[in-house]
């Protein structure tokens, strides 16, 4: 590999933490970010970066000084749909796939989806790569839309599903802590840490894995209630206080990096 160079569409939490990474394995890095004022902190970490904010019916900012040259590109944009439930998520991927297969250089294409393409039900099912997505829900089903549209779109394309994301500080007990009436308490928890899901999405860039879908679960699959009790304790926090009924949820499980 020779100065590969790697697109990272939305440089947040996570977008930030995966171009570190590529960056001390030699790539070159690209990112965006919707914000102005974080330009220095990503050219200071050694990312090329450009804003650029995908809107409903136009891309605002430089995609496609930021798409030229890229061999593969990792889009990281979260929908928004708890601060705007009604976007057009599906019509906003769609936009950029179309300004994404102007540039014919870019060979690769990452898309992070999340297991939210699954619906929990009662006698927990259990969801791999082969299952199809039967989320009915209204984030669910943009989320299974924008998926087909990169299928569809995009040959050489791979849809990454972890669940919920956790590292460093961030970690959900932090908003159950002390809350009651909390149900399913012994439904799975499915959990992906930053530093899996940057390790298995470096790996796919490597081509050391080679999947079209890939779930990306990186903690054991334990209770609610046995597994935030816990939580709460490492973090010194009150610990959540579950109902006693309940078996609504879900099991996502992947192959092993």
């Amino acid at each position: 590999m020779m100065n590969k160079t790697i697109g990272i569409m939305g440089c947040g939490w996570l977008g930030t933490a995966l171009a570190m990474d590529l960056l001390k394995k030699g790539y070159l890095v690209k990112g965006t970010t919707t914000q102005i004022s974080k330009l220095d902190d990503l050219r200071d970490a050694g990312i090329d970066p450009y804003v650029v904010d995908l809107k409903e019916t136009f891309i605002d900012g430089g995609i496609d000084a930021f798409l030229e040259g890229l061999d593969a590109l990792v889009v990281n944009i979260p929908p928004g749909l708890r601060s705007n439930p009604e976007s057009d998520y599906a019509g906003r991927i769609n936009l950029l796939m179309k300004n994404i297969n102007a540039h014919k250089n870019i060979r690769q294409l990452l898309y992070i989806s999340t297991t939210a393409v699954f619906q929990d039900k009662e006698g927990i099912p259990t969801y791999d790569e082969s299952v199809a997505p039967n989320a009915t829900d209204s984030k669910g089903k943009k989320l299974i839309a924008a998926e087909q549209i990169i299928h569809r779109a995009f040959k050489n394309s791979s849809i990454i599903r972890p669940g919920g994301l956790i590292g460093n500080d961030r970690h959900p007990i932090k908003m159950l802590a002390g809350k009651t009436g909390i149900s399913n308490p012994e439904a799975p928890v499915n959990l992906t840490s930053r530093e899996y899901l940057v390790a298995a999405i470096s790996k796919i860039i490597a081509g050391e894995i080679h999947a079209p879908v890939l779930h990306a679960i990186s903690e054991p699959h334990e209770g609610r209630k046995s597994y935030y009790t816990k939580m709460a304790r490492a973090f010194e926090l009150e610990p959540p206080i579950f109902e006693k009924n309940g078996n609504v949820g879900k099991r996502i499980v992947s192959i092993e990096l």
